[in-house]
């Protein structure tokens, strides 16, 4: 199919023929056509009129079962929208069932939001009807379906002006439901300039209201307006913190948060405190208000409060500090010293005669609470929020104070030993929380022994995930004497022993260790060595992992420190040049041997210039584009770097040449390979180039919708060529393909489909009845005259999702270790697998497929929970996701061991799966059930 990218003004001028290109109205209206075409086909299209007539003789009932109808089927003919809406609107006049009424106006919020009707007639409507109407039930659903029409468009400022003074007048209203959706109603839509000058105080003077709800919705409005671009002065400060100590628990919320958005946005405003002339910063009072808020009764109060503290990185150290402390620094008040305070008694002229009780006593007895300029709910706030019993708060809590000491080195030396405390929680989520903070401000601490004890203690939890981030956070770290890293280095080797599954983990702690304390691990190299200065030692084994690990400490140590190199005897010089070889993702390049240069791959291979200098097909096409694609697959293995790019032009490639085979097919010649098969493998390369790839332009969508757009008219072509399956299904996809690319032509005007694409199109726009074999006869010679596909422009940043399985391994359940279980019941097999530029929206279509001997393939569904994000020292990778799970074998009776296949793939569609990786092979035997005697 031939492809359009997105070229250049000196490009254009010289595009050989500009009429082939499909106008932008044609492409709209061809849209359309297609969509309500397919609608007709599937049977979905309704008429709306013949529902809404049938509301003139009907009860309330069976009005109201009548409108539920309406809302299930929304697929109506638009041209019926303007008599169907009139008369819904009568009916709604005469009816006198408040139920129905509200049924009515919220059939217009859902023909606003999933059809194309106009929404402004729908706003005038609404309007009109509600102005005359008394129910509030039904006022209330008005103001509901208001503001869902007017999200579904957007309304010029005369419709925003409309609803917003509409809303003003229902303020007024005696319910109080009809004014919390008029405050709602107005915190969405009013303009900026209008609230800052009145509507804003208007919705403050309702934060005074008698019902809770009300109070709520307007401190949530006015977040809301905040949110939109609205100035919100300090002085509501006053009235938020006011209704901190409010009854309701959703009051006090948005209090909360408007506190500390006040707090945020106004840091440096001076405020007094209460009763006592002292002034503190905005910023400061805030914290210690949002810090009374963790004793608050609710746990969502409390765990909200936990959650806002992290934000409020601007606080004074002071204030911030206390938060560790229970007890109140000297009450926070301004202290005279000795002296000041003898003077001032002398200057009284009041000495005391010691006749009477404490007649020295100071005539103004001065209380604490009334000066402090602290709130004693600051005192130790983090603290009480790490010891509460409910785990939400705690791992709030621990995320604030690691949000805190990123900002504040200080603190952050402060807080440890209250996140090392929290590595004994009883959740293993709350223990992982503070790994993973401790792990965050790593750069700003250095450990003591004391504390590098109860860090160590936790190594042998039961938990794999606990285990890997204490890995991670053990090499983030430093330790500050050789004691401390022998400890380590003992510690680690020990539970290593006892989980010797965590091996790949234990090396990359340990790399990170070496680099991070090369002068430490030079004073012990002798002694991890087991070197005697004047004998010499036995060679240890090399394949020992606790060895292995020591050594990978010690070379990484001596890539920041070569004198090291003098301290390694001959057997270890040897053993360097074999892991250097096994693994060298953990073992760094030293200067052992002579070989002192590193290859560097990325930027020196020349891999962009390749990638960009691809050949122009000429004649010998087919040959170059399969030449091509092996070097690029070559590419993609020994350069990372440009492999998502390597790959997706290598697909790309393949794709073109099963399409240029099966073009010789559609025009009657013979072919060697099968023509399914060809086909399968196209529309297999298809779906990878939807949804393997990430990071494409829309030069690169544009490319693969053509792609797939010529791929499902070649389909439709040979399967009604063929002759022995139904051509509807492929008729159908063709639809559908069609009308996704003409839209997203639709919504990117300046890009310009190619020849083939604007023909196609146009044929299927012209095509009324659209049958497969009418189709077939509109599309044959496109299909048949079809120009070659351009080359597509390359794009470094396209990356591709794949997956490596970590466990098992070829040889962990090899010949000599099969895997045994009678025959009928189920073998669990470990599986761990890491994945890269997985998409969010990916998760859920992940699948593990198992493979029998006998061809039987078993589609498994991972648990959601088995799927997590890995975790580094810079916090959560984006991309890189970790699968660990069990794989559940079962079969029946086999006469000798085979090989089972497990691998890792999308479901993309209904049994198309794409594989990430290459399967493992695992033996596997199923036995004869034993019958005893």
């Amino acid at each position: 199919m031939a492809l359009a990218v997105k070229r250049s003004i000196s490009e254009i001028n010289t595009l050989p023929e500009p009429a082939t290109i499909v106008p932008q109205i044609t492409t709209h209206r061809l849209y359309k056509r297609i969509r309500r075409n397919a609608c007709k086909s599937s049977g979905t299209l309704t008429s709306i009129l013949s529902y809404v007539n049938m509301l003139e003789d009907a009860s309330s009932n069976d009005a109201l079962q009548i409108l539920l109808k309406i809302t299930d089927s929304m697929h109506f003919d638009e041209s019926e929208f303007p008599d169907a809406i009139r008369k819904l609107v009568e009916h709604f006049q005469r009816e006198p069932e408040s139920a129905v009424r509200v049924k009515i106006l919220s059939l217009f919020a859902d023909l606003a939001t999933e059809t194309g009707i106009d929404g402004q007639q729908l706003i005038d409507e609404v309007i009109k009807l509600l102005k005359v109407e008394q129910s509030a039930k039904v006022i209330s659903q008005g103001l509901i379906v208001l503001e869902k029409i007017g999200k579904s468009f957007t309304p010029s400022v005369a419709y925003i002006n409309q609803m917003v003074f509409f809303a003003k007048v229902k303020l007024f209203s005696p319910s109080h439901n009809v004014q919390r959706h008029a405050i709602l109603l107005l915190g969405v839509f009013v303009l900026v300039s209008d609230a800052e000058k009145e509507s804003l105080e208007l919705i403050g003077k309702y934060t005074d209201s008698p019902d809770a709800r009300v109070r709520a919705q307007a401190f949530r409005s006015m977040l809301t307006l905040g949110e939109r671009g609205v100035q919100l002065p300090p002085s509501l400060y006053p009235r938020a913190c006011a209704s901190l100590t409010d009854d309701y628990e959703c009051v006090r919320r948005e209090a909360l948060n408007m506190v500390f958005e006040l707090g945020v946005r106004h840091p440096e405003e001076m405020i007094k405190v209460q009763d006592s002339e002292q002034e503190v910063r905005l910023i400061d009072d805030a914290f210690g208000k949002v810090c009374s808020a963790i004793c608050d009764l609710s746990m969502n109060i409390r765990t909200l409060a936990a959650e806002l503290l992290g934000g409020m990185t601007m606080v004074s150290d002071e204030f911030l500090h206390q938060t560790l402390d229970k007890k109140l620094m000297s009450n926070m008040r301004k202290k005279r010293s000795l002296h000041e305070r003898s003077a001032a008694h002398f200057a009284s002229g009041e000495w005391s005669s010691g006749k009477k009780w404490a007649d020295d006593a100071p005539k103004e007895v001065i209380s604490a609470d009334s000066v402090s300029l602290m709130a004693s709910g600051a005192c130790g706030a983090l603290v009480q929020g790490l010891e509460d019993e409910f785990l939400e708060v705690r791992t709030a809590s621990v995320n604030s104070m690691c949000k805190l000491a990123l900002k504040n080195p200080l603190f952050a030396v402060t807080s440890l030993d209250f996140l090392v405390d929290m590595f004994n929680d009883e959740i293993e989520e709350v223990r992982l929380r503070a790994i993973y903070s401790l792990t965050a401000i790593s750069r700003h601490i250095i450990l003591r022994e004391d504390q590098l004890e109860t860090m160590l203690s936790s190594l042998e939890d039961y938990s794999v995930e606990v285990r890997e981030g204490l890995h991670l956070m053990l090499g983030a770290c430093k330790v500050s004497t050789k004691a401390c890293l022998t400890l380590v280095v003992q510690k680690v080797l020990d539970v290593l022993l006892k989980y010797p599954e965590d091996r790949l983990s234990t090396f990359g702690c340990m790399q990170r260790v070496g680099q991070k304390h090369p002068e430490i691990c030079m004073s012990i190299t002798p002694q991890l060595l087991l070197d005697h200065p004047f004998f010499d030692s036995a060679e240890r084994d090399v394949e020992d992992p606790a060895y292995v690990c020591v050594l990978i400490m010690l070379f990484n140590a001596a890539q920041h420190l070569p004198a090291m190199l003098s301290l390694f005897p001959e057997t270890t010089i040897k053993h360097y040049a074999y892991l250097r070889d096994t693994m060298p993702n953990f073992v760094p390049r030293l200067a052992v041997g002579g070989d002192t240069k590193e290859l560097n791959l990325i930027g020196s291979t020349g891999s962009r210039q390749f990638l960009e200098t691809a050949p122009t097909p000429p004649q010998a096409r087919q040959a170059l584009l399969k030449a091509a694609q092996d070097d690029l697959d070559r590419l993609a293995e020994i350069d990372p770097a440009f492999s998502g790019t390597a790959n997706f032009t290598s697909v790309f490639f393949g794709a073109q040449l099963q399409m240029e085979q099966l073009q010789l097919a559609a025009t009657g010649h013979s072919i060697k390979a099968p023509i399914k098969e060809c086909l399968l493998q196209l529309i297999k390369k298809c779906l990878m180039l939807q949804n393997l790839f990430s990071n494409l332009t829309i030069d690169d969508q544009l490319l693969v919708k053509q792609m797939c757009l010529r791929a499902s008219a070649l389909n439709l072509v040979l399967i009604v060529k063929d002759r022995s399956q139904s051509a509807l299904g492929p008729c159908q996809l063709l639809l559908h393909i069609a009308s996704d690319a003409s839209s997203f032509l639709q919504e990117n005007t300046p890009l310009i489909a190619d020849t083939f694409t604007s023909a196609i199109l146009t044929k299927l726009a012209s095509v009324g009845d659209p049958k497969p074999g009418r189709v077939y006869r509109e599309i044959l010679p496109i299909v048949q005259t079809a120009a070659p596909v351009v080359i597509p422009q390359i794009n470094t940043n396209i990356k591709m999702c794949k997956a490596r399985i970590i466990e098992p391994t070829e040889n962990s359940y090899s010949a000599e270790n099969v895997i045994k279980v009678t025959a009928g019941l189920i073998a669990a097999v470990p599986f761990v697998a890491e994945l890269e530029n997985l998409q969010q929206s990916q998760r859920q279509d992940l699948r593990l497929k198992v493979k029998y001997p006998d061809q039987n393939v078993h589609i498994i569904v991972p648990r959601k929970r088995d799927l997590k994000k890995v975790m580094t020292e810079q916090g959560e990778s984006e991309s890189q996701w970790r699968l660990r799970t069990k794989v559940l074998l079962s079969h029946g009776v086999w006469t000798e061991a085979s090989t089972v296949e497990i691998t890792i793939c999308l479901s993309v569609k209904p049994n198309n799966e794409l594989e990430l990786c290459k399967p493992v092979k695992v033996h596997f035997a199923p036995k004869p059930v034993k019958r005893g005697l």
